[in-house]
């Protein structure tokens, strides 16, 4: 997946808030990929993870004028599409879980040898994390919510999700600085 550009993303928002419904084309390209993966990863369905994302298109449309422009517009889409799949579960009465395992397949055979190793490198330091600091760097990273969001999310208090991110963080920097030497 090409690199977010946030600043683009947080205009394709205020144009589809000004009532640019080709907006929603340039946000499909920029993320449908990863708006599949997190509902793949929370629904293990690939035929339902397209219907989330056409239902979370659909939630994104009708909600732009909720938008608050300053804000995160990644993190906004993404929890849109994550609360869409968490919906169908409890529609079917399935526990709702996300397999963290699921988004941390970071390597892809389209890279080049060189971005694919670090892709790996990246996956096995992330393996080695526990399940509560693998969360954290999934919140922080792959959903990009803030201390703040993640606090609220966790039910932690802000200064002790921060500790704990930073935590996390830190390991993975050290297994990252162990597998480079």
């Amino acid at each position: 997946m090409p690199p977010l550009d946030h600043g683009q993303l947080n205009q394709m928002l205020r144009d589809l808030k000004a009532g640019n419904a080709d907006a929603l084309d340039g946000i499909l390209l920029t993320l449908g990929q990863r708006m599949f993966a997190l509902a793949r990863g929370i629904v293990k369905n690939s035929a339902d993870a397209e219907d989330i994302v056409s239902e979370s298109f659909l939630k994104i449309a009708r909600g732009a004028a909720s938008f608050k422009d300053g804000t995160n517009g990644y993190a906004w889409i993404m929890r849109i599409v994550r609360n869409t799949a968490f919906d169908l579960l409890r529609k079917r009465k399935i526990a709702a879980e996300e397999d963290l395992d699921e988004f941390f397949c970071l390597s892809d055979e389209r890279y080049s040898p060189e971005r694919r190793e670090e892709a790996l490198l990246l996956e096995s330091a992330i393996g080695k994390l526990g399940e509560g600091e693998r969360r954290m760097i999934y919140y922080r990273y792959y959903l990009d919510f803030s201390v703040r969001e993640i606090a609220a999310e966790t039910g932690m208090s802000r200064s002790a999700a921060e500790r704990a991110l930073l935590s996390a963080e830190s390991k993975l920097k050290k297994y990252l600085h162990e597998r480079g030497e």
